[in-house]
């Protein structure tokens, strides 16, 4: 298991890390969302042992993450960090030999997992002639290459075409299957619900929500409910009470309870309106976002 505890981070001045705390199960995904800036990356780092917190702590089962421990987490870095002139072998073979590898072991993973991406052929290929998507499966294949225990995902999608997303899914939950631990982030939010149990979000620095994200999403539907009809301003302002009032065309409206428990207390405000529809929405996770940080996910 993962565990972050009070991590907090200062560039300069400004704290860009501000106790942030979470865990993460064996075999369970988290999927972490921020805006641009909001200090996922700088999370990231510091549970990799690249940064070292001002305060806190990281413990993967129990330990503090030094040298020993990074050697069974694999990280794929939102910006690439491949050498150009390296062919893919030799990328391997360096950072195999940084995972305390030996190089018959880095060459037969290598092969596996180029077999496992079909493209065995780039084996002998230069970093530089590779596109930006081939060399994000690189960076991916190098983060799987010493069987890492925790993997750590920083925006694995980008640069991709639609068919690799789904091939790159597809592997992630795989590697789930297989026991290991999950972190990522991506900016397109239909992934982390696909993909993740528990959801991060992060804003300016400190945890905005830490849950597991159905028990989430189940929570807010219950709470927002879609009601088209003729609506006396007497009896909204009534209904504004238990919450906020979101009015669209046509006489419908999107009521945002404060508590699930006054959906009754609603309906029967409603009795003598001339109501067409009353239904609880089903809430996806940009709502949630955007409830908890103040503005829509950036995609």
């Amino acid at each position: 298991m993962l565990e972050v505890r009070n991590l907090v981070k200062y560039f300069g001045i400004k704290k860009v890390v501000d106790n942030v705390s979470f865990k993460v199960k064996q075999g369970h995904i988290l999927g972490v969302l921020g805006k641009n800036g909001a200090g996922k990356s700088t999370i990231f780092r510091m549970i990799l042992n690249i940064l070292e917190p001002d305060e806190g702590e990281v413990l993967y089962n129990g330990e503090k993450i030094d040298s020993k421990i990074s050697d069974r987490i694999g990280y794929l870095p939102e910006v690439g960090s491949l050498i150009d002139s390296y062919t893919v072998y030799e990328q391997c073979v360096y950072y195999g030999k940084m995972k305390s590898m030996k190089i018959e072991d880095i060459k037969n993973n290598m092969f596996d997992l180029l077999e496992k991406f079909g493209i065995v052929e780039y084996a002998n290929m230069k970093i530089k002639e590779l596109s930006k998507g081939n060399k994000q499966k690189i960076q991916f294949i190098i983060s799987l290459l010493h069987n890492p225990d925790l993997i750590v995902l920083d925006e694995p999608f980008s640069g991709l075409d639609p068919v690799s997303v789904e091939y790159f899914k597809n592997i992630i939950l795989q590697l789930k299957e297989q026991g290991k631990t999950i972190v990522f982030s991506s900016h397109i939010m239909s992934h982390v619900e696909m993909l993740c149990e528990d959801v991060l979000i992060i804003n300016n620095g400190k945890v905005a929500l830490n849950c597991n994200l159905e028990e989430i999403k189940q929570e807010y539907a219950s709470k927002t409910l879609d009601i088209t009809g003729k609506i006396s301003d007497s009896t909204l302002k009534q209904i504004g009470i238990f919450g906020m009032i979101e009015k669209k065309e046509n006489n419908r409206y999107i009521v945002n309870l404060a508590n699930k428990e006054r959906i009754g207390d609603v309906f029967r405000l409603l009795y003598t309106s001339d109501i067409t529809k009353f239904s609880v929405l089903n809430v996806s996770l940009n709502d949630i976002f955007l409830d908890k940080v103040g503005t829509a996910y950036e995609e």
